[in-house]
């Protein structure tokens, strides 16, 4: 347990550092159980980022202590660095301060390095690129030729492609492109960690959710649909029911149904064994376990694609959770 005296001495380091230039507006310590003032959006992010980050679980209360250091930017304090405080203090019982110092400079050093570089200057440099990957779920089929150069994972028909974040803004959004195969080759030391950071950069931007009724995914409250987060108590899917599940964002919401512990929770909500056919890029219609015969959902995508452009169409074919495998796959129909 990292003790209040590691915290102080913690912060007390990172003053005294002339490299860094910091001042204690700059450091935040945040404790386990912090909420967000009303009104503070930014801290309520915040609280919600690092829960799906470090913990995998939504909730708006903070889980865990951690420090925050900002920086100046256009007259406003923005976040840049994050640090679970227990794997500091860890770190520091197995390196000392000098371990410690090392891991803050590193992350400093990569946060200047994508924000000082063009993007596609750093490209080789997997820990200043790490926090800005995503993936996004298309057609595998109809894109083949196109995702020779591309790094990307196949699961049946869809392909769940690695994308890096160029620039999001209000006025512009989300701005990507997809990470070219020679630069994830070059990252072949981590090869293990990016998909996982990936995933969880994409859950933190677009948390998923799941609408019962097709009238609760027009403009709905963030809380609404949060069957993932911390002590909810997710609704039972009924046999006639069809739930639908996307993001947050809806748009490219389908990915959802990869996040971490996802299919396991849906299996729960639908006592078993699942259907899931893939409405479109944007988002996955769930069916139970022998609520309706897996031909009649292939039919009835297959209508749904037609209406669609192509663009759009995410896959062809019916997809099956096992809950006593935990697989997920195509169903040959």
């Amino acid at each position: 347990m990292a003790d209040q005296k590691f915290i102080d001495e913690l912060i007390e380091g990172l003053l005294k550092n002339e490299k860094w230039q910091l001042k204690e507006e700059h450091i935040i310590y945040y404790e386990d159980g912090y909420t967000a003032p009303e009104g503070d959006q930014e801290a309520l992010t915040m609280i919600r980022d690092t829960n799906i980050r470090y913990h995998k679980v939504e909730s708006d209360t903070l889980i865990g202590n951690y420090l925050v250091i900002k920086k100046r930017e256009d007259d406003n304090l923005q976040n840049i660095c994050r640090f679970e405080a227990e794997q500091l203090y860890k770190d520091f019982q197995k390196k000392g301060w000098d371990g410690v110092w090392e891991i803050v400079q590193n992350h400093l050093d990569a946060i200047e390095a994508f924000r000082n570089s063009d993007v596609f200057s750093v490209l080789d440099d997997y820990e200043a690129m790490k926090k800005h990957l995503i993936i996004r779920p298309i057609n595998f089929t109809d894109n083949r030729f196109a995702l020779k150069k591309c790094v990307y994972k196949q699961i049946g028909d869809i392909a769940l492609v690695l994308y890096m974040v160029i620039c999001e803004s209000e006025e512009m959004g989300l701005n990507t492109a997809k990470v070219p195969k020679q630069s994830y080759d070059a990252w072949s030391s981590v090869s293990d960690r990016i998909w996982e950071d990936a995933l969880m950069n994409t859950y933190v931007l677009a948390p998923p959710r799941m609408y019962v009724n097709p009238m609760d995914a027009v403009d709905p409250p963030y809380e609404k649909g949060a069957f993932m987060a911390i002590g909810g108590k997710p609704d039972k899917i009924y046999p006639l029911q069809v739930p639908t599940l996307t993001t947050t964002k809806q748009t490219n919401g389908a990915i959802a149904m990869f996040y971490p512990g996802v299919m396991e929770r849906i299996s729960e909500m639908a006592g078993g064994n699942f259907y899931a056919a893939f409405t479109s890029i944007h988002d996955v219609r769930i069916h139970c376990d022998k609520s309706i015969p897996p031909r009649h959902i292939l039919q009835n995508l297959k209508s749904v694609n037609e209406h669609f452009d192509p663009k759009e169409i995410l896959s062809r074919k019916v997809f099956y959770y096992d809950a006593g495998e935990k697989k997920f796959g195509v169903m040959e129909l």
